[in-house]
């Protein structure tokens, strides 16, 4: 899975990097939930949910993108594993799918608690033909 953990004081980073601005937000959700769950392997395809998500910037559709998904988690117990985004040419609206099932402490452990996607040092770019961005979530 192409993103690694960045050292932050108090809070969860990570740094996430794909070959399209699309693969970025679906490696990011891949990245949030791999740091939950600790097993993206074990969440079967039973559920989806489509989110319709706009914002001004890149970084807001990522937060927003992220922050819903951890929505569901939060309140609905959703663990999810597959994603699919499509960014609209301007850049200020996605549809996004993701896929997996609801949390059974029989079946799946925890291994992160994260409460929030945060903006702090969030740039999303593209440099030498890839996507990469910096998440903190707080924990």
């Amino acid at each position: 899975m192409p993103y690694k953990l960045i050292d932050h004081t108090a809070d969860l980073g990570v740094e996430v990097w794909a070959d399209s601005l699309e693969g970025l937000f679906v490696e990011a959700a891949k990245a949030m939930f791999s740091e939950i769950s600790g097993n993206l392997d074990g969440i079967e395809a039973k559920d989806e949910v489509i989110l319709r998500i706009s914002g001004e910037t890149l970084e807001d559709l990522l937060v927003e993108w992220l922050s819903d998904l951890l929505f569901y988690f939060d309140t609905a117990g959703f663990l999810f594993s597959n994603f699919e985004v499509t960014i609209n040419s301007d850049m200020k609206s996605l549809e996004g799918k993701a896929v997996g099932e609801r949390l059974d402490p029989e079946k799946h452990e925890i291994k992160s608690h994260i409460k929030a996607v945060t903006y702090h040092q969030m740039k999303v770019k593209e440099e030498n033909g890839k996507w990469k961005t910096e998440i903190i979530f707080d924990t």
